[in-house]
């Protein structure tokens, strides 16, 4: 978290994929485009203190003062991101927060549960980047256009899902582990996961029962992002204290956390 600064952002493009969901390109100058994926930024949507705090989001691709960010709305806050149309500006802090590790020894799997996909989207460019192998699982409860926008991207490795059976097989996203990898030519995985929390609780006992690390993304409500106001904290297992989502995460080892 060394190189967090305060980036006055403009917006690039807003693009709407569904009802509910928008691709936002942002510029920040003076950005070097150094983030690892799993980390997030905090918007401060304007200048008035309504909303008061600002909204968390992953980074959902960056490069030099450029970001990504992929929203869905569900109540004032994001409403108002993405009503922001082409040169209007927001105030974004980051980029915050721990990352994904990624083993070179293990083969990834990415495992997303609806909007999920955002910080894995991150992680799986990267390895295209690196040119490691991998395979995304992308579960949602009835297919979307998003789906659409993971096929193109991503093509033949990614695992579709769906709870209706409306894209893939009708089957959850971390029930659909076993098909992954009892079919694998690898013998060494690590599983990173995002989503529901009943599915990274599915995909943590996976883990632990084959003896696999996990490394699971939370989503919390946050108001400061360093640390400091606690109101993100989750528990700690096997003990009786604390890890923040913002400072300690967003990214953990499964076996660290309570969910």
């Amino acid at each position: 978290m060394t190189n967090i600064k305060d980036y006055p952002a403009i917006v690039i493009s807003n693009k709407h994929i569904d009802d509910n969901i928008f691709l936002i390109e942002l510029l920040l100058p003076g950005f070097d485009g150094k983030a690892e994926p799993g980390q997030f930024i905090m918007i401060k949507i304007d200048e008035t203190y309504d909303p008061f705090l600002r909204r968390p989001y992953s980074i959902f691709e960056c490069k030099k003062e450029k970001v990504k960010i992929l929203i869905k709305t569900v109540g004032k806050g994001s409403k108002m991101i993405a009503e922001k149309k082409r040169k209007e500006e927001m105030d974004i802090l980051g980029p915050l927060g721990n990352g994904f590790p990624v083993d070179k020894n293990n083969y990834p799997i990415l495992v997303a549960g609806g909007m999920g996909i955002a910080p894995l989207w991150f992680l799986g460019r990267r390895l295209t980047k690196l040119r490691n192998k991998f395979s995304i699982i992308f579960g949602e409860k009835t297919t979307t256009p998003l789906a659409e926008e993971i096929k193109k991207t991503f093509g033949a490795k990614v695992f579709f899902v769906t709870d209706d059976g409306s894209r893939g097989i009708k089957l959850t996203a971390s029930a659909a582990l076993p098909l992954i990898l009892d079919k694998s030519p690898y013998r060494k995985f690590s599983i990173y996961a995002c989503g529901p929390k009943g599915m990274l609780k599915d995909v943590i006992n996976f883990g632990s029962g084959r003896n696999i690390p996990v490394y699971v993304s939370l989503e919390e409500k946050m108001a400061c992002g360093i640390g400091v106001c606690l109101g993100c904290s989750v528990k700690r297992r096997g003990t009786d204290g604390f890890l923040t989502v913002c400072r300690d995460g967003p990214v953990f080892k499964g076996e660290e956390v309570m969910i």
